[in-house]
């Protein structure tokens, strides 16, 4: 599943649970479900920043080699 994907899952979880009217060991298992994808949210995003990254990096080099070659 993608970032998009896991959120609207997520969304969903948190409005069943504060909707109320559920058991609680089904609530239990909606908060444990809610956790697992916001730490999975968390993780794709942290990959997603770790690219943007060194792209920029590259992008960086990129310039940088174009402006001493000009000089």
């Amino acid at each position: 599943m993608n970032l998009e994907e896991n959120l609207k899952k997520l969304e969903k979880i948190a409005e069943e649970l504060e909707q109320g009217g559920i058991s609680l060991d089904h609530g239990i298992k909606l908060y444990e479900q809610g956790i697992e994808l916001t730490k999975t949210c968390l993780d794709e995003l942290d990959q997603s920043k770790s690219k943007i990254s060194a792209i920029r990096e590259q992008m960086s080099k990129l310039i940088g080699s174009d402006n001493t070659e000009e000089k």
